[in-house]
């Protein structure tokens, strides 16, 4: 008896597709160059590699995390830059 059904066949892996940008951060990006010790990027880069992160993750969860002392906000509204203008 001999069946008409082939033997497993290699297929391509499917590729992933891209995480959309505006579902990771609701924030804009803003590229920002910091001047760090050969030692402390060498820590930066040591513990992005060991947490799967890459270096500007792992920078904004540390400052997301450690840095909450001052907040800005805004609650003028729309209309406030308006009102600013007229009484200078």
């Amino acid at each position: 008896m001999s069946t008409d059904t082939p033997g497993p066949q290699p297929s391509k892996p499917r590729k992933r597709s891209a995480a959309k940008a505006g579902e990771r951060s609701s924030a804009s990006k803003v590229k920002a160059t910091i001047h760090l010790t050969v030692e402390a990027s060498q820590r930066l880069d040591i513990h992005a590699t060991m947490m799967g992160m890459d270096r500007s993750a792992l920078v904004e969860k540390l400052i997301n995390e450690h840095l909450r002392r001052y907040v800005v906000s805004d609650r003028g509204g729309p209309d406030n830059s308006a009102g600013a203008e007229a009484a200078a």
